[in-house]
């Protein structure tokens, strides 16, 4: 099965790293981030000061303690940083070695439910998000489907298959694995060329080719299988596989992932190997201070989605970088750039738009949602299908409007509320 899309628009934010080598970077510190996690709580299985291995639980999730967070790295627990309420927002620790802890895989191969709890307690399971509400699923669900992305047409992303190309047998493995955590399909997402896997009744492959966001689950799973109130999905990307794939195989957590450092600010893109939650400083290279990040602007993630921040996010696998002292053309459109050059022009709400139609690869009414999005109009939004989407799939909106709303950051808000409501 294949699906060409065109609606859509591939930003050009300059040369990609495309199948350059990949680089090892020394990292210094790694960070576990609450704000990764919507609607998790952290509780504490550690203390500042403490050692810690490579796959040791840091902390649980307060409500659902089956779920773990480990460490990415072997060292020491260096600052455990509390928010409001003294909710912890962030766990870091210092690299120091590289000693790691062995899962006992044996029961894995052959029994559903310790495949489930051997993914929960090695932290392999965060991989993992849903549809609707874009949380980590519940230990004891079972999706109506899974979605494995394997393609990403965000721009300066790494490119899957050559990501992929020394791990073909771990993400073969890791893919026959999820097919025992549903009764429906599990479907391999991929760019067109040859199939990734052997497909079966189980393993389905599905080629998607077209502009951005062709490469995001979001478009895959709204023309395939898409959700409601009603209906799940799980969703999980390509490198996420592969570490399952070598989990089951070796008994060892793989924590690294293959991460793209490219943009305007940087001279020469590079395809990158480090842990999850490395420190984005020191996948730049070279020794780095502050004084770097007062020129530099360092984004976990797609530019129009990231997040300028200290540490990479959970589910990211790029690093935009840009020049502070230049402003990136794409973050504005050229209407809203020709409307601040008049005088006393004041940026406010646009009229509705045939261009957000051509943006936007889903069967839904985008202008209505996004005037749904702006007055918290929650009903409507549900009615309109948000609860299909997650906040990348609204990005290319955000980039268009001209009044500078962030619909992205207004869905996570009616999520989170909905999500609320079905629980109480």
């Amino acid at each position: 099965m294949e699906f060409r899309l065109r609606k859509g628009k591939t930003i050009n934010l300059g040369p990609s790293p495309g199948d350059t080598p990949v680089i090892a970077r020394t990292v210094r510190k790694v960070g576990v981030m609450a704000r990764d996690y919507p609607g998790v709580i952290f509780d504490l299985r550690v203390r500042e000061g403490d050692r810690v291995r490579r796959g040791q639980l840091l902390c649980v999730d307060r409500h659902r303690p089956e779920i773990g967070f480990v460490a990415s790295v072997s060292g020491r627990v260096h600052q455990i940083r509390q928010g409001a309420r003294r909710r912890i927002e962030a766990i870091v620790v210092n690299v120091e070695g590289d000693e790691g802890l062995r899962f006992d895989v044996g029961a894995a191969a052959q029994n559903d439910g310790a495949l489930r709890n051997l993914l929960l307690k090695s932290g392999a399971w965060l991989g993992f998000r849903t549809r609707p509400f874009g949380r980590i699923p519940d230990p004891a669900d079972r999706p109506s489907a899974i979605f494995i992305t394997a393609t990403d047409s965000n721009p300066l992303a790494p490119d899957p298959t050559h990501v992929l190309r020394p791990l073909l047998d771990s993400f073969r493995r890791g893919a026959q694995a999820l097919s025992r955590l549903t009764d429906d399909p599990v479907f391999v997402c991929q760019a067109p060329g040859p199939s990734l896997i052997d497909p079966s009744e189980t393993l389905q492959v599905v080629r998607f080719s077209g502009p951005h966001p062709s490469g995001l689950p979001g478009t895959h799973i709204h023309h395939l299988w898409p959700v409601s109130d009603q209906r799940s999905v799980w969703q999980i990307g390509y490198q996420d596989v592969a570490a399952i794939g070598t989990l089951l195989s070796s008994g060892e957590a793989t924590t690294t992932r293959t991460i793209s450092v490219a943009g305007p600010g940087v001279e020469r893109p590079a395809l990158v190997r480090a842990p999850l939650g490395a420190e984005l400083i020191d996948l730049l290279g070279e020794p780095r201070t502050d004084e770097t990040l007062r020129v530099q602007r360092l984004v976990s993630g797609f530019s129009l989605t990231g997040t300028e921040a200290r540490f990479l996010s959970r589910h990211d696998l790029q690093v935009t970088v840009f020049d502070r002292n230049a402003t990136p053309k794409h973050t504005r459109t050229a209407l809203w750039r020709m409307i601040g050059r008049l005088p006393l022009a004041v940026p406010g709400a646009t009229q509705p738009s045939e261009a957000f139609e051509r943006l936007f690869p889903f069967d839904l009414l985008p202008v209505p949602l996004m005037r749904a999005l702006a007055v918290g109009d929650i009903e409507t939004v549900e009615r309109l299908g948000g609860l299909e989407l997650l906040e990348e799939d609204l990005a290319l909106l955000t980039w268009r409007c001209p009044s500078g709303t962030d619909y992205g950051q207004l869905l996570r808000g009616v999520l989170d509320t909905l999500h609320q409501e079905r629980a109480a």
